[in-house]
């Protein structure tokens, strides 16, 4: 997960106050157990007892939320400003209060996200996900990570290459260890136009050689080379298996990359690395981008069945060793690594590592025991007094331990039988009417904060579902597992009626009022310039340039393309209905038809709404007897998916930025609902951009060129 400003995060279209409220209010004194919700919000306080990376340090310290920035496999980012620090130690003067920092709580805002990646480590490891639950594991990332960002001084040329990590901690809350780590200002990267893009990859060739510098596309191929230089480091440095949150081929990696932004600039050579806390275990049979499988490939010759964050402390000596004079100041932390590390790797039964030494040596066996304690104790399974039992015995450990793979029911098992807080919790909501209610609206209230936040529910029907508890507890069974909007768009009838409103006008208006059209063009500009798509200054020249001519008859034709986005959808629908009750006999039969005619509509090449779009830029060509200026723009409108670029390919010559900018908005947006690869600043939306914007301008220099 990165740090940087152009990631989803809060977009504040909730009221945090309300979060707030809920938050205290779920927040029983007479429960023996309390809830809390998935994530913090903004404005919120929180205190940590934190311990430095290198030089180590203890001290107090508080945060104030600014930002969550978003949350991944391997955990959740929040941008912070340190309010206060208390220690003794000199060391901790690093931080600075009132700076800014990010800090990652090792668990993910996503239950679902958390059941899969903990599954995936437990196939793995056999043993919970430690980076979570075990101080070791903690602690031993961070120490990697400011190792790394010396080596990037003797291979990267600076340090800054990658970002610094300063403090670990406990979170109470969420029952996960976290990092601070330095607050990285960046973005992604920005849409070049790149009109010899069959040239490419001759032009990498070249730079990586050292022969050429790129003039076109820039930014695409200096993060390309930076973090095959990074994957080289962290293989030369004994961190192969770190090196996969930067091989080039997993298609998600390019995220990790940020291009610094230091005031208001952000220059190409400026990169930085910004996260190297692996989020789902790498397994032999399940390879989840195509780089895996090389990557697989390579684990097993190194003997590797599995691959997560396993280091090569020979291959680190021999790189510090022959770089002594740069890491002479941090030999210390080698060893606190390797200690770390030590204890880390043998509180896992991992017996793709560990294989038979599980059963010929008695001390690892009770390190793994003890490491599998520790870490039910952070997950609330086990009390301090049932944890020292099950320690001692093995008859008790076994059964505890088998007791988690019971489909459903494991963890609750485990829980029950392990935590007497929550025995006698769930015993007295079985016995006691009004603890029972009591535990019931503590758990709606935290659920009414998450939906809240996730957009099920404005603010006025989070207070009136609040006072509804029967009305709410039918919604979190049928309801709670749509999307988000379709389950406020079912509950919420002044919604629904404004999102079909909207729908039904908003084509039209856009059409028709030319202020419309302009103010809509200059919130694309304003967020293409937040998010790093275009200059400031590329961004004044559109605003300025606003009335012309050009730009009013693209505006017009973007008018028309919007109109027409719903022609296939209402004829494919009609169609459907037509041929389920035409040709189908029975219902079965009807649903499939109406199946083929929907995958039919879709998957054409030419769609009726598309040919409606074709059609007016022909007219327009008539109309005006001018083929130069929309020739480009006549063949591209006809095509489904893909004519909404006619124009901005066509406007490349004269108003190139504005032209990148509604290119790269239309590929970020139709790529992101693509789960996992896309991802904001991946290589597939890149690719997309590529596709539908480069890969024609270029045909269109080929045939200039002819």
């Amino acid at each position: 997960m990165t740090q940087s400003d152009d990631r989803r995060g809060d977009t504040q279209t909730y009221s945090p106050e309300l979060c707030h409220q809920l938050e205290q209010m779920a927040v029983d004194p007479g429960l023996l157990r309390h809830y809390h919700p998935k994530r913090y919000d903004a404005g919120k306080h929180i205190s940590y007892d934190i311990t430095g990376v290198y030089p180590e340090f203890t001290a107090r310290a508080g945060f104030e939320i600014l930002k969550f920035v978003g949350g991944g496999f391997a955990g959740q980012v929040y941008r912070v400003r340190l309010v206060s620090l208390e220690s003794d130690d000199d060391a901790a003067g690093m931080l600075r209060i009132g700076g800014e920092y990010a800090i990652k709580i090792l668990i993910p805002p996503s239950g679902f996200s958390k059941k899969f990646r903990n599954f995936i480590f437990w196939l793995a490891y056999q043993g919970p996900f430690s980076a979570q639950v075990n101080p070791s594991a903690a602690r031993a990332g961070v120490m990697w990570q400011k190792l790394i960002r010396r080596g990037a001084r003797v291979s990267l040329g600076s340090e800054n290459a990658v970002v610094d990590t300063y403090a670990t901690f406990y979170d109470d809350q969420f029952d996960s260890y976290g990092e601070i780590n330095e607050w990285v200002s960046g973005r992604t990267w920005k849409y070049e136009i790149d009109d010899h893009l069959f040239r490419r990859g001759k032009r990498y060739k070249g730079y990586i050689a050292g022969q050429t510098t790129p003039a076109a596309s820039m930014e695409y191929l200096t993060k390309k080379k930076f973090m095959k230089d990074v994957v080289q480091l962290l293989h030369d440095m004994g961190a192969p298996e770190l090196a996969r949150q930067y091989e080039w081929g997993t298609m998600k990696s390019q995220p990790n990359a940020l291009l610094r932004v230091d005031g208001g600039e952000a220059k190409a050579d400026n990169l930085c690395c910004i996260d190297f806390r692996a989020g789902l275990a790498l397994l032999p049979y399940l390879p989840m981008s195509p780089a895996d499988v090389k990557l697989i490939a390579r684990g097993l010759l190194r003997g590797d069945l599995v691959q997560f964050d396993r280091g090569n402390f020979k291959k680190l000596n021999a790189f510090i060793e022959s770089h002594r004079s740069e890491f002479e100041d941090m030999l210390p932390l080698v060893e606190l690594l390797r200690a770390e590390d030590g204890k880390y790797r043998r509180s896992l039964p991992d017996v793709s590592h560990q294989g038979l030494r599980l059963i010929g040596s008695a001390s690892l066996r009770a390190d793994v025991r003890k490491g599998l304690i520790r870490g039910w104790q952070c997950a609330g399974l086990l009390d301090d007094e049932n944890a020292s039992k099950v320690e001692r015995s093995v008859l008790r450990f076994i059964p505890y331990y088998f007791a988690g793979a019971i489909p459903f029911m494991g963890k609750f098992i485990r829980r029950i039988t392990g935590n007497r807080n929550y025995a006698a919790h769930v015993g007295k909501a079985l016995l006691s009417r009004s603890y029972f209610k009591r535990m019931l609206k503590s758990k709606q209230t935290v659920a009414l904060a998450d939906w809240h936040r996730d957009g099920r529910c404005s603010e006025d029907r989070t207070r009136s579902l609040l006072k509804k508890p029967g009305r709410f507890w039918l919604q979190k069974i049928f309801l709670s597992w749509l999307p988000p909007k379709w389950h406020r768009f079912l509950t919420e009838a002044d919604y629904a009626w404004d999102s079909l409103k909207y729908t039904l006008t908003y084509p039209v208006r856009f059409y028709r009022d030319a202020d419309f059209r302009e103010h809509w063009l200059i919130e694309q500009v304003e967020t293409g310039e937040q998010e790093g798509m275009i200059s400031p200054d590329e961004a004044a020249y559109i605003k300025a340039r606003i009335k012309d001519p050009f730009i009013q008859k693209y505006l017009k034709c973007v008018a028309v393309h919007i109109a027409t986005l719903p022609i296939t959808q209402v004829i494919s629908l009609v169609a459907a209905i037509y041929a389920m009750i035409r040709f189908g006999n029975t219902w079965a039969e009807g649903l499939a038809y109406a199946g083929v005619v929907l995958a039919a509509f879709q998957a054409t090449p030419i769609s009726p709404g598309s040919l409606v779009r074709g059609i007016y830029v022909v007219y327009l060509i008539i109309r005006e007897r001018n083929l130069r200026n929309y020739w480009i723009a006549a063949i591209i409108s006809f095509w489904h998916y893909i004519g909404y670029l006619g124009f901005p390919i066509q406007m490349v010559a004269k108003f190139p930025a504005l032209s990148r900018l509604m290119a790269g908005r239309w590929a970020t947006n139709i790529v992101h609902i693509i789960p996992v690869f896309g991802e904001r600043g991946a290589l597939l939306e890149h690719w997309i951009f590529d596709l539908f914007f480069n890969l024609p301008v270029s045909v269109r220099s080929l045939f200039r060129k002819s």
